[in-house]
């Protein structure tokens, strides 16, 4: 019994954030330093402009932030993402795509005015600068990522997964700016740019835009299908352009249904209506990409994993309710009920492991690659330790038969 328990530790990945070796991390790191310089002098001349205003406006995008996280967190349905990776990625889009799209936008806006006249660079700047030099930055730090943790990335989720982290770190550090230099820095403005910029557009942020970016990266990256790099790159510019044109019309007079400023009375129930016009459309759209995600990912794990059925690795019954969140979470429920919570963290070792044999079946050439074998005896200790637990041996020996 010891020694089946002691193969059950085998990580299927060994990719960490520190990887002194690779230029990435290098240039990663270099990045972040030198912009975390002139985000921490602009946080600080917010604080001083504003003490309360400022501290009530981080108290308030931490109170969207969190939530919201831990949502993109759990999307991912069978590997959940290293935690220093994920914190790498929100950190790229607070820290460095916040502070170089400050800087590439305001260049950019320069052009527009010199081009266009003041008052069509009033109108159509934001639109024809922040889509394309924030979305670049943005997706340059989930590029920066892969390259980081290159095996992390398995399929379009983990892809989306960086990519919204990546967005929501953007996003809450480009709110508090709005809440105190736009919107007055006091408590009444910082709730009023609560109001239009989270309850009432929360759910159309940069979040959408680069998690959709993100996906595109793990197209062209993913090593699960044959497709050639043509083949991949016209999806992966589906989604970039479907982004870029998400952002292009959030920030464009295009639909604009705002009323005029300031607001009163019924006016503040129409910015819910006006933003729902512009953002509603690509959430619905990234909400059915995501539930596409999740259905390859379904067929995925069923196919490779049905190849591993007559090595008693997986069972019919397992492989059944590995394949849904929900289904794995009730069995765990169940034999907690039934056997205690060993025998329950012991079959969630089982599934997580049973998942890692799907992932490196899809990665070897061969059926007798070392690297299978030993995660195959893996699976079938894990299932012998939890079969020796009063109470738990029924339930397996159900799923066997």
């Amino acid at each position: 019994m010891v020694r089946s328990l002691s193969l059950a530790r085998s990580p299927l990945h060994h990719a960490r954030f520190f990887q002194p070796r690779l230029p990435a991390f290098w240039l990663y790191t270099v990045v972040v330093a030198l912009t975390g310089v002139v985000a921490i002098a602009e946080q600080n001349l917010f604080r001083e402009m504003s003490p309360q205003g400022w501290a009530l406006s981080w108290g308030l995008v931490i109170l969207y932030a969190a939530p919201v996280a831990t949502l993109i967190y759990l999307l991912d349905l069978y590997e959940r993402e290293p935690i220093p990776l994920l914190l790498a990625a929100f950190v790229w889009g607070a820290v460095a795509a916040t502070t170089l799209s400050a800087i590439g936008n305001a260049g950019w806006g320069i052009v527009v005015a010199r081009v266009g006249g003041p008052e069509f660079a009033s109108r159509w700047t934001a639109a024809l600068t922040a889509p394309f030099v924030e979305e670049i930055l943005k997706g340059a730090g989930v590029v920066l990522i892969v390259l980081i943790a290159r095996d992390e990335v398995d399929d379009l989720m983990d892809g989306f997964v960086y990519g919204a982290l990546c967005g929501l770190g953007f996003t809450i550090v480009e709110d508090v700016f709005y809440f105190i230099a736009v919107f007055g820095g006091d408590v009444e403005g910082v709730l009023q740019g609560f109001f239009v910029r989270v309850i009432a557009s929360g759910l159309y942020s940069h979040v959408l835009y680069t998690g959709l970016a993100g996906m595109a990266v793990a197209i062209v990256t993913t090593r699960r299908d044959d497709r050639t790099p043509r083949e991949r790159l016209r999806p992966a510019g589906l989604l970039v352009g479907t982004a870029v044109f998400g952002h292009f019309l959030w920030n464009s007079p295009i639909l604009e249904f705002f009323p005029p400023h300031p607001w009163e009375g019924a006016e503040w129930l129409l910015i819910p209506v006006a933003t729902a016009v512009k953002g509603l459309p690509l959430l619905l759209f990234v909400v059915l990409t995501v539930r596409l995600a999740h259905a390859r990912e379904r067929r995925w794990l069923r196919e490779t994993l049905v190849s591993e059925l007559d090595t008693d690795a997986v069972t019919p019954g397992e492989l059944a309710i590995l394949q849904g969140p929900r289904r794995r979470f009730r069995a765990r429920r169940e034999l907690r009920r039934r056997a205690g919570p060993r025998a329950a963290d012991l079959l969630k070792r089982l599934q997580r492991e049973q998942v890692n044999l799907a992932m490196v079946r899809a990665r070897v050439a061969s059926k007798d690659d070392p690297a299978l074998i030993r995660q195959r005896a893996v699976c079938r200790s894990l299932r012998d330790a939890l079969s020796a637990i009063p109470g738990a041996a029924s339930a397996v020996g159900a799923e066997r038969g």
